[in-house]
């Protein structure tokens, strides 16, 4: 096994208790309490970051976690590329260059700052357009970039040289995902083991598994990685080069969106592939629950609603904005009838092909009408417009991408489906009840965590969940849902437990200020015994 690997973990999993250990972090966060030091500096670095530039999740977690963490105190900064979507951005570019050298290869890069809006916070940005002045992130129309891999190293790398180009000197590197998984090996590769215990550490947060960033051992050659890190117990993985496979085995700490998902990747049906690195990373593996920024979704002040919601008294504000988005969709105005909201990817992780094969016969069961927003897999898109074809005073159909649009369905709509295969964490589900949308999700990952599901009782309830992926069980929980709404006084309460769901990113930030502090305190062999829990 590999020393970066092995002396991380692989004691704690024979010694203790897993459900123990799992105790013992509630616990611990229970009463959590830590007093941040002045000069702790960490670095979030990832391929994108709200508002800037982002696809999905993963761009709006980086664009508003350091703005949490900032309040404790924390020197947080963040490392992204200069996208062609940031070139009209105001960029100060620092008169230091540097260079990163792959094989061969000297890539000139350079480094400018912005900020994250209002809130101050320094975004560092890694010009070099042969590489990232592109027409999307990580692929165009003709798929994914073949030279990625390249862009991921040279991502990495540029985390290196923050310190001599902007003078400033991270504690904690936080690289996202694949495209910044090779990061915590190169800090491996370039210090000295006597002096690791002093130098930055590294904390690698997973937010999907699925994508891993697999390439070739030539891109592993090509990398500058010491070739002791390929191998079993390194990158490779069937005979190539996974570059989220290598991070979970050099990383200090590994974080994933969801205490849920943290579990269920170390399982075969959920972990891709790498369900035994994790497992074995488990002493190391912590799931913490994402959040929103309150401030950016706020149904009283947002601009793209039509009529604000008062999450105190929101009958009124929920109702102008049904009506409203009914007449957007071209759909009758009809208050007597339950409204089903989708903002999706559409491919076959979201689940949402179960919806297509429950819309006919739901048709002619209910009186109930659905609004989809989404792209993606074109069969799943031609067979939402068939059915908007087919039904086109219940059914209305958005394909593509509208911000606006997507803010008016969780405001409009009564309740908003999720059917996700799985889910690391989700954060469609908390934007819902933060405009008093109802959600109906599967019991899986970060869905499972937020979501309480009502069956009787209204107690906490604030949405729907159903276990099976399949349309039969999917239709069956939409029917209670309409049946739900029958009952004006009890959807109104579990509308008012929605509204009310904790969704901030407060609590998150503390516990990733620990996951710093942990890795900080703590390196390689002078862990020892519960100390080295996260």
């Amino acid at each position: 096994m590999s020393k970066y690997r092995n002396h991380h973990s692989a004691s704690i999993e024979s010694k203790y208790d897993p459900i123990e250990i799992a105790n013992d972090r509630k616990n611990v966060m229970t009463n959590f309490f830590i007093k941040i030091s002045s000069t702790m500096k960490v670095l979030f670095v990832s391929p994108e970051v709200s508002p800037l530039v982002r696809t999905g999740g993963l761009g709006d977690v980086v664009g508003s976690l350091p703005i949490a963490i900032k309040e404790l105190g924390i020197d947080v900064r963040i490392l992204c590329p200069l996208h062609r979507e940031c070139k009209a951005l105001k960029t100060i570019f620092f008169p230091k260059t540097g260079t990163v050298r792959l094989g061969k290869d000297k890539i000139p890069v350079r480094i400018g700052e912005t900020t994250l809006g209002p809130s101050g916070i320094p975004v560092y940005l890694i010009e070099n357009d042969s590489l990232f002045d592109r027409s999307g992130i990580y692929a165009d129309s003709d798929g994914d970039y073949p030279d990625n891999p390249t862009r991921a190293f040279v991502l990495s790398k540029s985390a290196l040289l923050i310190s001599q180009i902007t003078g400033w000197s991270p504690d904690v590197y936080h690289a996202h995902d694949w495209m910044a998984a090779s990061l915590p090996a190169y800090l491996n590769s370039t210090r000295p083991k006597a002096k690791r215990a002093k130098a930055g550490k590294s904390v690698l947060t997973i937010h999907n598994l699925e994508h891993q960033g697999h390439c070739s051992f030539q891109d592993f050659v090509r990398s500058g990685l010491p070739e002791s890190f390929w191998g079993i117990d390194g990158f490779e993985s069937n005979g190539s080069m996974n570059l989220l496979k290598g991070g979970i085995q050099h990383a200090d700490k590994i974080t994933t969106v969801s205490p849920t998902y943290a579990q269920e990747i170390r399982t075969k049906q959920f972990g891709h592939g790498l369900e035994e690195s994790l497992t074995y990373r488990g002493a190391d593996l912590l799931g913490i629950l994402n959040g929103i920024d309150e401030a950016s979704w706020n149904p009283q002040k947002d601009p793209a609603l039509p009529c604000p919601i008062n999450p105190d008294s929101p009958q009124s504000g929920k109702d102008a904005c049904k009506e409203s988005l009914l007449s957007e969709m071209r759909l009758p105005a009809t208050s007597d009838a339950p409204l089903f909201g989708v903002v999706s990817r559409l491919y076959r992780q979201k689940g949402l092909d179960l919806l297509i094969e429950c819309l006919p016969s739901l048709m002619s069961e209910s009186k109930a009408n659905f609004v989809i927003l989404g792209s993606g897999a074109k069969e799943e898109e031609n067979a939402f417009r068939e059915l908007a074809g087919k039904f086109p005073d219940r059914i209305g159909v958005f394909i593509g991408f509208d911000d606006g649009l997507a803010r008016r369905i969780f405001a409009g709509s009564d309740f908003f489906l999720m059917p996700s295969r799985f889910e690391p964490c989700g954060l469609a589900q908390l934007y819902a009840m933060r405009y008093g949308s109802l959600p109906i999700a599967r019991k899986t990952g970060g869905l499972a965590d937020t979501i309480n599901h009502f069956s009787r009782s209204t107690g906490t309830a604030n949405g729907f969940l159903f276990k099976k992926p399949q349309p039969k069980s999917l239709k069956m929980v939409i029917h209670r849902a309409i049946k739900l709404f029958g009952n004006p006084a009890q959807f109104s309460k579990i509308r008012m437990n929605a509204l009310n769901s904790p969704c901030s990113w407060d609590n998150a930030a503390k516990r990733y200020a620990e996951v710093y502090e942990w890795t900080m305190k703590f390196h390689g062999e002078e862990k020892q015994g519960p100390d080295r829990r996260a």
